[in-house]
């Protein structure tokens, strides 16, 4: 009897009824940055967090709705038209009651709070996030039920829902703030100016940014189905499936969790990425490059052990340029190096029509993409023509354009930064060359380590770089990227765009409610973006993903990466 006893309750610890013990081992071209998910920049680094902590609200993968995850049901929203936010709006949250910590202390709003607060510390490097959360005021726990708390705004916002509920994983607070540190200032003291922060508060920041909090398995601490198990140097990220999760008492989509591990395998080189996938170390491929796709799409030994997708996405990739580097301040500098880029060709020959065009910073997905801007043209001769009304000149015969800038004669030579292994960013960084040279701006091509890649963009020490932004399937939210105020180290406006005209319609887009006004603004404020040729904006492309036949797992789609890697069963 004692043997049926312990069978049945191995059998009840898998997450599937007679699931047995599996890992899924997923292809990551680069190191993240991190796995504090209030720091971390990389797209990749948010795939992997998204295991290990929840958020209040999820994206239906099908539909782009926002769906209970972390919380019981949807917020109640309501419209204040008295006390001291009159005017403004209210969300009211309430956390599952079955959410623990590893410890099994509750996950509670004094956690959201802490998070809150966390974000909008000005010493915090969370970046854009601090922009997103600009809108709450207050947070406000229900005195009779911890787990329930209401957030407060001075201004409705259309994008409320989304960036409370979908913006920020939820931290516990015993574990990031053991001194309670952030108990002792209100959210509006926060956002005043830090030099009025208490001595503890300034500290609270720089333990908090420590890499501890960002690579250390004791303390990358979450309510998610996953834990931390190894971060082995720049190849290996290993997670392993906490027992007794409280998310297996719920019947919840979002907190299905079914391989017993899932292993990051960070690998560079497609070539040393396939030799491990054909030998079975790998199971999902993501980002392979349209020639080894078609290629293997084309191979009777890939077609018998292999899955092929392409689903579109929502992101863009572009090159970004440093306008307050005085070689690159002229816009009409911009716009010659952006007319000697091949739109066609990146679509055609290096994404193999697997890609579409885009011509400013919103996915041509949403209705509100102005179809009506005209696309750059592939025009050498009238890049030499804007370079010349610029004033830029070969006055010493060796076929490079100079100026005499600040009392210096300087010559027109860039640096092209991108991240090593990408294949894509390099053609594309060859091609610019090459058509560079035909107008006399000499560039050199410089791979460096992802990490490296996001600290150059952040630090502003870059000249071009290669990039790209991936977004949720909300609404745009341009103020991380397009707004002055993020204009600063860490900040996501990495080319010192902005107005005061063009603040001004961002912040009118976040707290504009009717859709056809809101749609009008956004339509201008594209107009006003691409017209200062802040990126070349390049294209939209399909995530070409192989994967090991022998798994069930939902549709792909475009929300990135395309897959949840926790929703993978075992046939």
């Amino acid at each position: 009897m004692k043997y049926v006893v312990i069978f049945l309750i191995a059998l009840f610890s898998f997450p599937v009824l007679g699931q047995k013990e599996f890992s899924i081992n997923v292809h990551e071209m680069s190191v993240p940055d991190g796995l504090n998910p209030l720091t971390s920049k990389a797209a990749n680094a948010e795939s992997i967090e998204d295991n290990i902590f929840c958020r209040l609200l999820e994206f239906n993968r099908e539909n782009f709705q926002l769906e209970p995850a972390l919380a019981v049901k949807k917020p109640i929203i309501e419209t204040l038209t008295k006390g001291k936010y009159r005017g403004g709006m209210s969300l009211t949250y309430e956390i599952r009651p079955e959410a623990t910590w590893d410890d099994g202390t509750a996950v509670t709003g004094m956690d959201y709070l802490f998070t809150i607060k966390a974000v909008k510390h000005q010493g915090v490097k969370s970046g854009g996030r601090r922009l997103r959360a600009e809108f709450i005021a207050d947070v406000v726990i229900n005195a009779d039920n911890p787990k329930k708390f209401t957030i407060y705004s001075s201004n409705v916002m259309f994008m409320a829902e989304a960036i409370s509920g979908n913006s920020f994983h939820i931290l516990p607070e015993h574990i990031y703030d053991p001194q309670k540190t952030l108990r002792e200032i209100s959210i509006p003291e926060l956002d005043y100016d830090q030099e009025e922060y208490s001595e503890e508060v300034k500290l609270f920041a720089a333990n908090f940014n420590a890499a501890k909090y960002a690579t250390e398995k004791e303390w990358v601490i979450g309510c998610g189905p996953y834990k931390l198990a190894e971060w082995e140097g720049n190849e290996l990220i290993k997670l392993e499936r906490k027992a007794n999760w409280w998310g297996d008492q719920v019947d919840n989509k979002y907190l299905k969790a079914y391989p017993s591990s899932i292993n990051y395998h960070i690998v560079p080189s497609i070539g040393r990425t396939f030799s491990k996938f054909e030998k079975g170390e790998i199971d999902i491929i993501r980002d392979v490059p349209f020639q080894r796709f078609k290629a293997a799409k084309e191979s009777d030994d890939y077609v018998k052990t292999t899955e092929f997708h392409n689903p579109s996405q929502f992101a863009y990739h572009y090159l970004a340029f440093n306008s307050k580097n005085p070689k690159l301040s002229d816009k009409r500098v911009r716009e010659a190096i952006a007319s000697a880029v091949n739109q066609e060709r990146i679509v055609n020959e290096f994404f193999g029509g697997e890609a579409m065009k885009v011509k400013t910073p919103i996915s041509p997905h949403r209705m509100h993409y102005n179809i009506n801007i005209k696309e750059t043209a592939y025009d050498l001769e009238y890049a030499k023509e804007l370079l010349a009304k610029a004033g830029w000149k070969d006055t010493d015969g060796d076929d490079v354009l100079d100026k005499r800038i600040e009392g210096k004669q300087v010559k027109l030579r860039l640096k092209y930064n991108y991240n090593k292994g990408n294949v894509v960013r390099k053609q594309i960084g060859e091609m610019l060359r090459r058509n560079l040279a035909e107008i006399g701006i000499k560039m050199d091509l410089y791979p460096i380590d992802f990490a490296d890649l996001l600290k150059t963009g952040n630090d502003r020490t870059y000249e071009i770089i290669a990039l790209a932004w991936v977004n949720t399937p909300g609404s745009d939210d341009l103020k991380n990227v397009w707004h002055t105020s993020s204009d600063v180290a860490g900040g996501g406006n990495r080319v010192g765009f902005g107005s005061p005209k063009t603040d001004r319609m961002i912040d009118d887009i976040l707290v504009t409610l009717d859709e056809g006004v809101r749609k009008r603004i956004y339509l201008e404020l594209q107009k006003e973006i691409v017209a200062e040729y802040p990126y070349v904006f390049l294209v939209v492309p399909n995530q070409l993903i192989m994967i090991r036949k022998g798994f069930d797992y939902p549709t792909l789609g475009p929300v990135s990466p395309g897959f949840v890697a926790r929703w993978f069963q075992q046939k």
